[in-house]
């Protein structure tokens, strides 16, 4: 008999990570595999437990030989800076060791498995702020700036498409965007181009608010 196509691996030793993630890969059809079942399968969904030794690492392996799998981790207390880690090393998914069979079927029920996420600002950190409200350089898609505008938090793309400059250090008026050495600008809500010299817009990265924080999401 062939083995099933999708699958479930764990790599984890706690058992009520185990029961949980059976149960969410029994209802959504998938099977259940440990490190040493199968060596060099290419599995759909990956549970660590962040706890052990080198767990962070783990991930950051994982996300590079695995990048269309739906990693997620595990620990045993809440720990806002380690789940932050976690996100930006590569987890789709960080949960307590009790709500990760929960939380692992609602994604794999609504079909949200494979979006990833990188997580760019906490909703504590928006709070009374308006205009650019933070930059952050370092993501999977280069630099990015952060607005507050109109009641409506927008990620965008922070280099400008004509000569490269960083538009969060130009004026904001608005909506409206003004790269501070040759005047292009741009809606900071939807990227749009409104002005040359520049021949296209920016990216308004998709974004989704949960758990706390701002994170970009995309398939």
């Amino acid at each position: 008999m062939s083995a099933p196509d999708r699958e479930l691996l764990l790599i984890t030793a706690d058992p009520v990570v185990i029961r949980g993630a059976r149960r969410a890969a029994d209802a959504a059809g998938l099977s259940v595999a440990t490190t040493s079942d199968r060596p060099g399968s290419e599995p759909d969904v990956i549970v660590v437990d962040l706890e052990q030794p080198g767990g962070i690492d783990t991930v950051i392996t994982l996300r590079a030989t695995h990048p269309n799998a739906m990693l997620v981790g595990h620990v045993s207390m809440p720990d806002s800076e380690r789940w932050l880690e976690a996100e930006r090393a590569g987890c789709d998914l960080v949960a307590n060791r009790g709500a990760v069979g929960r939380q692992l079927a609602d994604r794999l029920q609504s079909g949200t498995a494979q979006r990833r996420r990188f997580p760019i600002i906490d909703d504590a950190d928006l709070a009374g702020r308006l205009g650019l409200v933070a930059r952050v350089d370092d993501t999977p898609f280069g630099r990015v700036a952060v607005y507050h505008v109109e009641g409506r938090v927008s990620v965008i793309e922070d280099v400008c498409p004509h000569a490269g400059e960083q538009l969060s250090a130009g004026v904001l008026d608005g909506c409206v965007i003004t790269c501070p050495r040759h005047g292009s600008q741009f809606d900071v809500q939807t990227g749009e181009r409104l002005r040359g010299p520049a021949d296209v817009g920016i990216t308004a990265h998709q974004i989704v608010r949960d758990g706390g924080r701002v994170h970009i999401v995309w398939t």
